[in-house]
């Protein structure tokens, strides 16, 4: 694959000439030369540091690993050549982080399109490729997202997390303590703190089917789990909701009652 700046200029053509006379003469006809392009200076291209893990670098030549028998990109003066298409997102990345704008690519259709895929996501043109609707819609989707990704990294890295304010963590705090002066069926049915709620019936599930013949064990195992998720309301740890299947719940409730009857002597 060849790849290239864009290359825009053009230098003036033609000269004015000045009347030698005010009587109107027909003008000579004079070829026009066409506007030279200005030459580019024949750098190699440089391998970025969030590149360099990726390829291993040998002279001119760039391998993903110490397998391949034949290098996936080779450095020729100021162009990247490839025959592999796994390879151009990465390529791509190499040219624009080295200044390029745009790309000129050879090779039969199918590598055509995917170096115009590649290219388009990271916002190169391609100067000889001339994608249809199709290709182009592939394309903006692609482009959108890289953009969403690129974002999402940015967010990552500036911690955009912020601290709770003193209101905040009142708020927090108040939420925490009820949790733990409620019961576990009204937590259930409390919508602040359902979510809450799911991962001590996890807890339920599992440690009476771990103990079924230790209820203090249960218990304990519950109520230490129950004070952990108190500290991450009171912290506003984000808790995804747990689904606990029917035939555990079931299970649960069948446990309950036959201790009941056991209780009040009604054992079967």
């Amino acid at each position: 694959m060849k790849m290239a700046d864009e290359l825009e200029g053009s230098v003036p053509s033609g000269r004015s000439r000045s009347n030698e006379s005010n009587q109107a003469r027909p003008k000579p006809v004079t070829a026009k030369t066409a506007p030279e392009k200005p030459k580019r200076k024949s750098e190699p291209p440089t391998i970025t540091d969030d590149l360099t893990g990726k390829f291993l670098r040998v002279g001119n030549k760039l391998y993903r690993t110490s397998d391949d028998k034949t290098p996936i990109v080779r450095i020729a003066g100021d162009r990247l050549k490839t025959s592999n298409i796994d390879a151009l997102p990465d390529i791509i990345r190499i040219a624009k982080a080295n200044g390029w704008t745009s790309i000129k690519v050879g090779g039969g259709d199918r590598f055509k399109k995917a170096a115009y895929l590649a290219a388009a996501a990271q916002g190169l043109a391609v100067e000889n490729y001339s994608p249809t609707k199709v290709v182009q819609a592939e394309a903006d989707r692609l482009r959108t997202r890289l953009t969403e990704r690129e974002k999402r990294r940015e967010g990552k890295k500036a911690g955009t997390k912020s601290l709770p304010s003193e209101n905040e963590l009142s708020n927090l705090k108040a939420l925490s303590d009820r949790f733990l002066r409620q019961s576990h069926a009204e937590n259930a049915r409390d919508p602040d703190l359902r979510r809450a709620q799911s991962l001590v019936a996890q807890t339920i599930s599992i440690a009476r089917a771990k103990y079924p013949d230790d209820q203090a064990k249960a218990s304990k195992e519950v109520e230490a789990r129950r004070q952990e998720v108190a500290i991450r309301i009171a912290k506003g740890d984000r808790i995804a909701v747990i689904q606990v299947r029917n035939s555990q719940a079931q299970r649960v409730r069948e446990i309950t009652q036959e201790q009941v009857l056991q209780r009040d002597g009604r054992s079967r």
